[in-house]
C-alpha cells in the first residue's frame, strides 16, 4: 500500500472518529503535528499511555466499588483523573461518560454509582478499540516511513 493511500484511509478514519464524537479537535491537533516518524511515535505512546493510565484506574475504581466499604469520595478523585486524562488527549466519549459517574460519588448513590461505572467501562472500551485501529495504522505508517527513508 502506498504511503499516501495509508495516509488518506488515517484522515478518513480520524474524520469519522470526530463526526462520531469519539475524539475531539484536541485530539485531532496532537494528531495534525504528527508529521514525522518522531512525533508519530510520540502521539503513538501518548495514546498507550492513556490506555495503560484508564485501565490502571478502572481496575482500581472497580477493586473499591467491590469492597463493601469503599469512599465516595476517592472514587470520584479517581473518576476525575479519568476525566483529567480524557481531556488531555482529546477522548470527548471518555471526558464526557465521567461526570455523571462523579456525580453519583457526590451524592453517595451506590445505585446510580453502579450503572454509570458500566457506562464509564463500556465508553472506554469503545474507545480504545477505535483508537487502537488508529495507532495501528499509526505504526503502519512509521513502519513505511523508515522503510522508504532506508531506501
Amino acid at each position: 500500500m502506498t504511503m499516501a493511500i495509508l495516509k488518506g484511509l488515517m484522515q478518513g478514519y480520524l474524520s469519522a472518529l470526530l463526526d462520531e464524537g469519539v475524539v475531539n479537535d484536541r485530539f485531532n491537533a496532537i494528531v495534525c503535528l504528527n508529521n514525522t516518524v518522531e512525533r508519530r511515535e510520540r502521539v503513538v505512546q501518548q495514546i498507550e499511555t492513556y490506555f495503560a493510565d484508564v485501565d490502571m484506574i478502572l481496575t482500581e475504581i472497580s477493586l473499591d466499588v467491590d469492597n463493601s466499604a469503599f469512599d465516595f469520595s476517592r472514587l470520584a478523585s479517581l473518576a476525575r483523573q479519568i476525566e483529567e486524562k480524557s481531556d488531555s488527549i482529546g477522548a470527548e466519549h471518555m471526558r464526557l461518560a465521567c461526570p455523571e459517574f462523579i456525580k453519583a460519588c457526590d451524592e453517595m448513590n451506590k445505585r446510580m454509582l453502579s450503572r454509570t461505572l458500566l457506562w464509564v467501562k463500556h465508553e472506554f472500551a469503545n474507545t480504545k478499540r477505535k483508537l487502537e485501529a488508529f495507532v495501528q495504522m499509526e505504526r503502519r505508517i512509521i513502519r513505511l516511513e523508515r522503510s522508504n527513508s532506508s531506501n
